[in-house]
């Protein structure tokens, strides 16, 4: 048996050895067809990234896979055998020697689980893809004529170009090969299929324009769909988005388009790297962290159910039981045990009148109180009940209608409770209070963390780029001084728009916004508008007023911060869409001019009005609405003029609802806008929510 067996496993390896170097031959070949002309220059080089895939996942023993396959590769583009040899030769220490530093860095399991995980596994893309670049300059050497910089240009190029696809294509495979943690329903399915066309409009719009019609800082659109990735999806799909946005960057660079193609070979391969390094590991990074996160929350809500669950069945104060729909018992702890009187396995699967005196069960009690808690969602009731000895006793039931996500009825869950045993049982209910306190401090800990990780290594690379165009030293050129600045703006943009998504999110999930009540002066408030917009308005050449009428009180009782931040992105919007004339803010007593029937505004002692009024481009009457939607522009095409993301007036109008509040819009296609928000002068708690 022995024999035979030993011919079978060898036939199996030596056909996995030429399905991989297959594999590898394909690939390569499909990747020079994206070489940047002249020559076979390439960004992303994905054999690499199999090669180490395939040794991660298979072992060390197909390593001929490898070597046959870049062998065969270099023999099709003109290269002789001694060359091929040794350049294959290189490719395949490069992916053992990727493969160990990884397993040694890392651990034998997928690696890329962790945030510290992501960057060892990051410098041994850096690491690794040296030797291959090193040993390919061994033929090139001694058969071309190659001065001292072109040796280092070509070890650049197969360099970038492995590294590139060690961290794009391992990866995507590796990710791949492991069950994903997203549950497919109907929206989720529906958001992944608007995620797809948002993003290939985004990568489009970044990259399938003309080079002098593609800025370079347009790349920084893709930036918010990875965090989206990382945020809704897993670390699969991440990895398939980061390989697609890749890839269509490398296309559209070949074919001399977006904004990389505007530089030289060297420039656009080195652009390449760094857009794709940045993109890659973005969204590794993120999925990751959100990776982290959710096994420690549910590692910490599977203990929690388990002590709930221990908790309840060990309980012996409580009856506690699950009933099916139909009213069948299926769980049993040792309270109902011991006040019941029955064992789990003589009473499971039998229906819970026989616990009801013969005259409630003769008149249909048992089904009726079934039929209550259904529609009710819960009842409670008291009365006398029968034990396995067929004494009485007065207990308080309480019975709850158990439902799915979907609202489809799933059984009943019955508490029974001894009233004799009242303040052992008040104990065990504030017992359950603690654990939802509990886990709801965890969820608001999530939330913080969370916005601190994104915040953190952003306000890193902020302050660095100040630093540079500060250019304490001297040493930077003028054009350098430029781009450090295009980096800091870009920065700040991108921080603006974390900061705009985030609260976006938690309006959206229904999270409370934490008011901060109390009196917002009006008079401070003109002096804080008056020196946050004062010089961008001198600067535009633009007037800018700011009146505060007459016969109003000192102050609003209101939350001063949030009307603030309402005020500064009506203020923003109005410079942004003005390009000659003026600004005004108008702070005025208001009766009217709200929603008629607003609860708030009309039941207020007083409201008062901040109208933001400008000279500026004006909005379309059909397009008023769909400005205070999150993502819309009145200009939404791929050329528009205004930039930003279309959330302030979306975040805004919500804040004005919590605040008591609504902002209404009047204008006219090119004939300015009036943003008005109303307040009442007293916030009433009655209606936060």
């Amino acid at each position: 048996m022995q024999q035979v067996s030993t011919p079978i496993r060898q036939v199996s390896y030596w056909l996995r050895v030429v399905l991989l170097a297959s594999v590898y031959f394909s690939v390569a070949k499909a990747s020079l067809l994206l070489a940047i002309p002249p020559g076979y220059a390439t960004a992303v080089w994905p054999p690499s990234g199999i090669a180490l895939a395939a040794i991660l996942m298979l072992g060390v023993r197909y390593w001929p896979g490898i070597w046959i396959g870049a062998a065969i590769t270099n023999l099709s583009i003109e290269t002789s055998f001694a060359a091929a040899a040794v350049i294959a030769a290189g490719n395949t220490l490069e992916a053992l020697a990727g493969a160990a530093l990884t397993r040694r860095a890392i651990g034998p399991s997928y690696p890329l689980g962790r945030c510290e995980d992501v960057v060892k596994f990051v410098a041994v893309a850096a690491l690794s893809p040296t030797i291959a670049a090193t040993m390919a300059l061994i033929p090139l050497s001694l058969g071309h004529a190659l001065t001292g910089p072109e040796l280092l240009w070509n070890w650049w190029t197969w360099w970038q170009g492995d590294a590139a696809g060690i961290i794009i294509v391992t990866p995507l495979i590796l990710a791949w090969t492991t069950r994903s943690p997203i549950l497919w329903s109907r929206g989720k399915v529906f958001e992944a299929a608007c995620f797809v066309l948002l993003l290939l409009g985004a990568t489009w719009v970044t990259f399938g324009s003309a080079p002098d019609q593609a800025p370079y800082p347009l790349t920084f659109l893709i930036t918010p769909f990875i965090i989206w990735a990382g945020l809704s999806f897993g670390q699969r799909e991440v990895t398939a988005v980061s390989a697609v946005v890749c890839g269509l960057a490398v296309w559209h660079t070949v074919e001399r388009r977006g904004p990389f193609a505007a530089f030289s070979l060297n420039e656009s391969l080195l652009l390449l790297l760094a857009f794709a390094s940045t993109v890659v590991v973005t969204g590794l990074v993120l999925s990751a962290l959100l990776s982290e996160r959710r096994k420690s929350a549910e590692t910490r809500l599977s203990e929690s159910e388990e002590r709930f669950r221990l908790m309840v069945l060990n309980v012996t104060d409580y009856a506690i039981f699950m009933l099916d729909t139909e009213g069948r018992i299926t769980s049993w702890n040792a309270g109902a045990e011991r006040i019941k009187g029955y064992g789990a396995n003589e009473i499971i699967g039998h229906h819970f009148s026989r616990f009801y005196p013969d005259e409630d069960s003769r008149k249909g009690k048992p089904h009726e109180a079934l039929d209550r808690a259904a529609i009710a969602g819960r009842i409670q009731d008291e009365g006398w009940r029968v034990r396995k000895d067929g004494t009485m006793f007065w207990a308080t039931v309480v019975i709850t209608a158990m439902r799915d996500a979907h609202g489809n009825l799933l059984g009943f869950s019955k508490v029974v409770r001894d009233l004799t045993e009242r303040k052992r049982a008040e104990s065990e209910l504030m017992g359950a209070t603690a654990l939802a306190e509990k886990a709801n401090r965890a969820k608001s800990e999530f939330l913080a963390r969370m916005s601190h990780e994104l915040r953190t290594p952003l306000n890193s690379l902020l302050i660095l780029a100040k630093l540079l165009t500060g250019n304490a030293g001297g040493n930077l050129t003028p054009k350098q001084v430029q781009q450090a600045q295009v980096i800091h703006e870009a920065g700040g943009d991108l921080l603006a728009l974390i900061n705009d998504l985030l609260d976006l999110a938690k309006i959206e999930s229904g999270v409370p916004t934490a008011l901060n009540i109390g009196p917002a002066g009006l008079s401070g408030m003109k002096d804080y508008l008056e020196s946050a917009f004062g010089q961008a308005a001198r600067d535009a050449g633009l007037r800018f007023d700011i009146v505060v009428e007459e016969g109003l009180p000192d102050a609003v009782e209101t939350d001063p911060q949030r009307l603030r931040q309402i005020l500064r992105n009506l203020l923003a919007n109005a410079f942004k869409f003005t390009r000659q004339g003026g600004v005004a803010l108008r702070i005025a007593a208001s009766k009217s001019g709200w929603t008629p029937g607003h609860a708030q505004l009309d039941r207020a002692p007083g409201a008062v009005a901040f109208s933001v009024s400008d000279t500026g481009v004006g909005i379309p009457e059909d397009k008023q609405e769909l400005i205070f939607q999150a993502f819309q522009q009145v200009d939404g095409g791929t050329n528009r003029e205004f930039g930003g993301t279309g959330l302030g007036l979306s975040i805004s109008k919500e804040l004005a609802r919590r605040l008591g509040g609504e902002i209404r819009v009047s204008s006219a296609s090119g004939s300015g806008s009036t943003f008005t928000l109303y307040l009442p002068l007293v916030f009433n708690v009655e209606f936060y929510n």
